[in-house]
């Protein structure tokens, strides 16, 4: 058995196939790894039948049951969440069926705390961080190439963990694709554009909040989650600064960034 952080919640994972431990162990989660109690626990079973993954996939909504708790459910895998939201039991193979449930545990817990897990990128700067959302092809995972190129830390660069705390928000990285165990002050919410030149543009909370909204996992299919999912986005929206960046494909991006966190209050 392990347990992970994730932006400070704690979590056990119980593996049935040990050889399964040992690769997300030593290539998915290393730098998440903790010794602190768990506040969760996940335990992840061999599927009854074993069925091939899909060519493609796509992250199931979580659907409330009967009795309470959610079931998330794929093509070859099935997980039940119990209704406190801080246990679940995963039958399926391969990472995928894991790292699904997480997401949505981390999705609840974020929940609770008034929060949000964004399909983004994060950079810090001077232990400020402004957080980049938007469509595939926006230019996330680029800003955060040259971001790290420059000598700069990446928070995260798929999913994002934000959350309200006494003084304002926080943002943390999760350990899908780029992430570090980090968390910094959150001062920016925005969308990306490209151009020949890079800055930083003042945009409205609105257009902001619409790309936002597509792009924050619901922590579950309901009216109470997406109620949730728009109050949460729309307190983050009043208390932080939301922006344009439009950056080259050059060092430029990340000077404008670093100028901008700079001067954020």
């Amino acid at each position: 058995m392990v347990t992970l952080s994730l932006a400070g919640w704690t979590v056990s994972l119980e593996f049935e196939d040990v050889a399964l431990e040992e690769v997300l162990v030593q290539r998915a989660f290393p730098a998440f790894l903790t010794s602190e109690p768990a506040r969760a626990h996940v335990r992840v079973l061999r599927p009854s039948v074993s069925r091939p993954p899909p060519e493609s996939r796509s992250l199931p909504e979580p659907r409330p049951v009967p009795g309470g708790g959610l079931r998330v459910e794929g093509e070859d895998y099935v997980a039940d969440l119990a209704p406190e939201g801080r246990s679940a039991t995963v039958r399926g193979e391969g990472r995928y069926p894991l790292d699904t449930v997480l997401k949505v545990l981390l999705a609840g817990e974020l929940a609770r705390r008034g929060g949000l897990l964004v399909h983004g990128v994060a950079v810090e700067h001077l232990g400020r961080a402004a957080l980049w959302t938007g469509y595939s092809g926006a230019g996330k995972s680029t800003l955060g190439g040259l971001w790290a190129r420059s000598g700069g830390t990446v928070l995260a660069d798929e999913l994002v963990a934000v959350w309200p705390e006494a003084g304002g928000w926080r943002a943390a990285g999760t350990p899908w694709n780029v992430g570090l165990p980090r968390e910094a002050s959150l001062r920016a919410v925005g969308l990306l554009g490209w151009d020949a030149a890079s800055r930083w543009e003042p945009l409205g909370a609105g257009e902001v909040a619409r790309v936002l909204l597509l792009n924050a996992l619901l922590p579950e299919a309901s009216v109470a989650g997406r109620r949730h999912l728009l109050g949460a986005a729309s307190r983050l929206l009043a208390d932080v600064e939301t922006a344009r960046l439009v950056f080259a494909r050059d060092a430029s991006a990340a000077d404008a960034v670093r100028a901008a966190l700079s001067a954020v209050k």
